[in-house]
């Protein structure tokens, strides 16, 4: 059991979710190999509860998981989503192949701001730009976690890294920005904090028929939150600076620094200088679709007219 992860002992009354992940399944009982607060869990059970309740068809909506530590989200998913491990940064491919080869299905894919903003962008961008039917899941804890804790694409400024002892002084990448850009058709943004939200977004993703992505800001304890205060980013809330090296700190920090999108309206660019603006930013339901656009070229070229 050991080799599966870290059995940690059930709540009472016990998780009504933990025996439809896979690991619950095989033991019954709960299984993590993630950092004490990291975000990673969170997301994983809700997807699972989402799963569970909408009753899912695991052969129509396939999981395509990226590399990074919420790779090890395979313990914690439903133990029936047919799950695929692919490439760092190649997930998008992978799901473009899958739904190309079978256009009833609708992939899921799991990518961090690294997979997504870094190693994966090129994929990123043709994913968003075709408009294929599936849902892009961006978990962003602002860090290279799984790799030594480097500094990302999305790091803020001003943070320390391993590879930005003293500061990160280069700009940041907006995944909402670029989704909607490249032409994805529906952009939405969140946190861990906010989990209704997030299985609000998540639920209109699996209806949308296009691209949709969707950001989730999450906590990393290790690499971000242990060599960083939380007065990061917080120039304008008088916050004294403490490190984020426990889940509720950072817990707080996210809740401290994330903005609705109504209210980011009315703050100047001073005030939304490092903070996370969470709401949906893109919805356009009357976009083709890039399967059933490549479905009629085949009829074209079958010679039916």
């Amino acid at each position: 059991m050991s080799e599966i992860g870290r059995m940690l002992k059930n709540e009472k009354p016990e998780h009504p979710y933990v025996p439809f992940s896979y690991a619950g399944s095989l033991f019954n009982n709960f299984a993590t190999r993630f950092c004490s607060g990291c975000g990673y869990g969170i997301i994983a059970q809700l997807f699972t509860r989402i799963f569970e309740d909408d009753n899912l068809d695991p052969k129509l909506f396939p999981t395509v998981i990226g590399i990074g530590c919420y790779s090890q989200m395979l313990l914690l998913i439903h133990f029936k989503s047919q799950k695929i491990l692919a490439l760092h940064g190649r997930a998008p491919a992978v799901a473009t192949g899958i739904k190309m080869a079978n256009p009833k299905m609708k992939p899921i894919i799991f990518s961090g701001d690294g997979d997504s903003l870094g190693i994966g962008g090129n994929h990123f961008i043709h994913l968003c730009r075709r408009n294929l039917n599936c849902v892009l899941l961006i978990f962003n804890n602002s860090i290279y976690a799984m790799t030594g804790g480097q500094g990302a694409p999305t790091t803020l400024y001003g943070a320390q890294s391993t590879t930005t002892p003293y500061k990160m002084f280069e700009n940041r990448s907006d995944s909402v920005k670029l989704a909607i850009a490249a032409g994805a058709t529906y952009v939405a943004r969140t946190t861990v904090a906010h989990p209704r939200t997030y299985m609000k977004y998540f639920r209109k993703a699996l209806e949308h028929k296009g691209t949709s992505v969707i950001e989730i800001i999450t906590p990393c304890i290790t690499y971000f939150g242990r060599k960083n205060l939380d007065s990061l980013g917080a120039e304008y809330t008088g916050v004294k600076g403490e490190k984020m090296d426990q889940g509720f700190k950072m817990f707080d920090w996210i809740k401290r620094n994330t903005v609705r999108i109504n209210q980011a309206k009315f703050m100047s660019e001073e005030e939304l200088f490092n903070k996370y603006i969470i709401g949906e930013f893109h919805y356009d339901p009357n976009q083709p679709e890039y399967s059933e656009e490549y479905a009629k070229i085949q009829k074209i070229a079958m010679g039916d007219k």
